[in-house]
Parts: structure tokens; sequence; C-alpha cells
């Protein structure tokens, strides 16, 4: 998370506290008939000064956090990908949890495939992230269709939630869309990233690059 975005939000958030800090101690004095109209309203004006400048920060923070996610490509894992004896040879890093999969593929490429959840307007500005789950790699032949291809589960787990999801998603309260997507690639000596792009209309796997 963007450093900038981190300091002024909670620069918002004790801002915030002050002014609640500030409004309780006007109420306990209005209770306690200790107040008089002067002290009333320069604790009300300090309170509502606080109030807006935290709500301005914490606003700043989340455009900030939005923007960055917006403008950077995530990168989710790292693949290589490496032909012999008539397979692919795959090892992919899945940076989020830290686990190496490695395990061979039939075809002339290789090719991922996710489930993507994309989280309403109101949230992704509050700065939530497209929610994404890579599903499964899976041979890919270029021309012969009849040539026997394999695939191989990276989590198969929650499948059945994922189906409810990609059927009803735009029904969900706070879920804009959910939808799977997959990339290919060659196999190659060099070693691949698997990016994760958000945009204004859409959240996809980015074409894999190499790095």
């Amino acid at each position: 998370m963007d450093k900038f975005a981190v300091s002024t939000g909670l620069a918002g958030l004790g801002i915030g506290l002050s002014a609640l800090a500030v409004l309780g101690w006007l109420i306990y004095l209005l209770a306690k008939k200790r107040a008089g109209g002067g002290r009333v309203l320069s604790l009300a004006v300090n309170a509502l000064v606080l109030f807006l400048l935290s709500a301005t920060l914490i606003f700043m923070s989340l455009f900030v956090q939005t923007l960055n996610r917006y403008l950077h490509d995530q990168r989710i894992g790292t693949i290589t990908a490496r032909a012999a004896d008539g397979l692919i040879w795959i090892d992919y890093h899945d940076l989020e949890k830290g686990i190496h999969h490695q395990f061979s593929l039939e075809g002339d490429q290789w090719m991922a495939e996710a489930y993507l959840v994309r989280w309403s307007p109101l949230l992704r500005w509050m700065g939530a992230g497209a929610y994404y789950k890579i599903d499964r790699f899976e041979g890919r032949c270029e021309a012969d269709s009849s040539r026997p291809v394999s695939v191989h589960a990276i989590d198969p787990s929650h499948r059945n939630l994922w189906r409810q999801l990609l059927k009803h998603g735009g029904k969900i309260p706070l879920v804009d869309a959910a939808y799977g997507v997959a990339v290919f690639q060659y196999p190659s000596k060099q070693r691949f990233g698997l990016y994760l792009r958000s945009e204004e209309h859409t959240s996809e796997l980015q074409s894999p690059n190499t790095i």
C-alpha cells in the first residue's frame, strides 16, 4: 500500500478521534451546565473543523490508494515454463501464499485460468481491489484439437461457491461482476510474471510478461 495513502489515512483517523474527544467534552459540559454560550460555540466550531479535516484526509487516502491500484499492475505470481521430453514443465510461484507448484502439461502452450470478482464502485473507491483465485493450468494445442492435453488444478476448493458467483454475481449486493479469465503463452527459457490489472470498467489477468 502507498505510504502517502497510509500516513494520510492514519492522520485523518487521528484527527477524527480528536474531533470526537472535543464533541464528547462539549456534551459533558452541557450535561453539567458548566459551559457558557461562547465556549459552546467555540467547541462546536472546533469539532466541526476537525471532522471536516478528518473526512478530507480519509477521502484523499482512499482516492490515492484507488488511483495507485488503477495505475499499477499487481504481480500475483511468476511462471517458468520449459519444453522438454514432449511436455511443458511448469514452476508456478504463488506470490501471495508463497507456495511453489511444480508440474507438467501436455500441449503446445500453457494456459492459466482464474476466477475474478469485481466489487461495486463504492467499495472500489474505498480501496477494495478485485478478488481473484488462480484455479488451474491447462495445456493448449495450437492446431490439432484432437491432440491430448492435460490439466493441473492449483486450488480446486470452493468451486461451488465460485459457480454461484459466476451465475448470480451481478445480483449480489456490493458485487459488480464475477467472471472467469485466462491467459496463455508458449514455453520459454525466460521467466514470466503473472499480473492482475484493475481499470475503471474491468479487472483482468494481463498477458504474461518476461521478468
